[in-house]
């Protein structure tokens, strides 16, 4: 049968793990931040073919999320406001499922919502987040379900659903939708003790169950997609086309060599004002090899004294972390902002002297492309896509080897040209060479929705 020309190809973009995630937190982590930048580029933004969707735990419905909420994301005026209504619309979520669905489906942190949500309450759920009165609420509205031609999109925060891969297969086979599903690495394959034991349990159950429902994967990086086809293979799970979605270089709305106005009473606030520091941007945990730049740090510093800047870390607290956060805080050098938005994390950036990323292993590395594109030198590891992210613009060093990383933090501290030098090499490179934007990203998403699923032109 060939397809009418006609036909709208709808592509659904899943949010239902941006609303999990703000029900808790109010910044965002890596994966929210690649979705938030995705969803809110101009190309996506713009598609009459994305309809936002959320799925409500313990059900199989699906509910139109506001697009205008999701992009007031991204604005720092409107950001509070936007987290307040997912919060109440996650609420709403919570109460529509069928009856004895969501216990099995959600985790003991859900419950709260869980209650507020039979009690009717989620309008009290916004109005306790941005401390005004009640409003009324508009009622969910069920998306209509898709069909053969449609795309069902997951960026790539499956592990706060415990019955995302039950619900996948289900859709699958129920509409015939084409599945596109990404993924930011599998570092649960490699090192399981990087994580909790019960996402080192979900994810890796969630992924292979899912996977018979997938048509495509999408990942942050080469590095990834080498990842998904090996651990693909080796699974015995279904082949299916892999392919690397653009991290856009325009993070941040400010241009380069711009002060966003108010950056320097955001950088008082924060402490750091009229003294150089070096910065480490990344959660606190394991993985990120912290401690091994703290030891560096301290090495450095009984070598050159005083001639050694303050260590800036921003950051959450994450799994694992107790011993990494007792020794930020007695460290009379280092300085911990665990509450940085991104409106004021740019002004940081460009503050800094230059950033280092020493994690092990990352999926992409935010930290080191941001940090190249505000223009500030970046020490990197050579740990999975790090080099992918530095674009050549980075110094990079063996995650297991601290000597190499005293090297290059010593260069720059006690060579002032060559950490100039390095300013300038940037800056030509940004100047001179095309990077991707998350536009690029959007209309490569975009793309997906015209593909068969052997990833051919309809």
């Amino acid at each position: 049968m060939v397809e009418s020309p006609d036909v709208t190809r709808r592509l659904l973009f899943d949010v239902t793990g941006l609303l999990h995630w703000y029900a808790f937190f109010s910044n965002p982590s890596g994966i929210q931040r690649v979705t938030e930048k995705l969803l809110s580029s101009m190309a996506v933004q713009r598609s009459k073919q994305v309809e936002f969707v959320a799925r409500a735990l313990g059900g199989d419905k699906l509910y139109r999320v506001d697009r205008g909420t999701l992009r007031d994301l991204q604005d720092p005026l409107q950001r509070r406001a936007a987290i307040a209504r997912l919060r109440a619309l996650f609420t709403m979520t919570m109460r529509q499922a069928r009856p004895g669905g969501p216990l099995s489906d959600m985790r003991i942190i859900h419950v709260p919502y869980f209650l507020l949500g039979l009690a009717h309450l989620a309008p009290l759920v916004e109005a306790w987040f941005i401390r005004r009165l009640p409003a009324a609420l508009p009622s969910l509205e069920v998306v209509q379900e898709p069909g053969p031609q449609d795309m069902f999109f997951n960026p790539g925060d499956l592990w706060w659903q415990n019955h995302y891969a039950p619900f996948l297969l289900r859709l699958k086979a129920r509409t015939g939708v084409t599945v596109v599903q990404m993924i930011h690495d599998l570092f649960f394959v490699e090192r399981p003790d990087w994580f909790s034991p019960t996402f080192a349990r979900t994810f890796p159950s969630t992924f292979g169950k899912a996977a018979p429902a997938v048509d495509r994967w999408l990942t942050n990086s080469t590095f990834v997609e080498e990842q998904v086809r090996t651990y693909v293979e080796s699974h015995s799970l279904p082949p299916r086309p892999v392919e690397v979605l653009p991290m856009g270089w325009d993070s941040f709305a400010v241009s380069r060599g711009e002060d966003r106005p108010g950056a320097a009473a955001a950088l008082r606030s924060y402490g750091i004002v009229d003294h150089p520091f070096i910065l480490f941007v990344g959660t606190v945990e394991p993985r990120k090899n912290l401690a091994m730049l703290l030891d560096v740090m301290e090495d450095l510093r009984r070598d050159l004294g005083e001639r050694v800047p303050e260590l800036v870390v921003v950051g959450g607290y994450g799994w694992s972390a107790k011993g990494l956060a007792a020794r930020l805080r007695r460290n009379p050098h280092a300085r911990w902002l665990t509450r940085v938005r991104d409106a004021d994390l740019s002004a940081i950036y460009r503050a800094a002297l230059f950033t280092v990323s020493p994690s092990y292993s990352e999926g992409w590395g935010l930290p080191v492309q941001e940090s190249i594109a505000h223009g500030v030198p970046c020490i990197a590891s050579t740990g999975g896509a790090l080099r992918e992210s530095g674009r050549g613009l980075a110094v990079h060093f063996d995650p297991l080897d601290p000597a190499s990383l005293k090297s290059a933090i010593a260069d720059w501290i006690t060579d002032g040209a060559a950490l100039q030098r390095e300013r300038v090499r940037i800056a030509e490179a940004l100047g001179s060479e095309h990077f991707p934007t998350w536009n690029d990203a959007g209309q490569v998403l975009l793309k997906q929705a015209s593909l068969d699923r052997n990833g051919r032109d309809l």
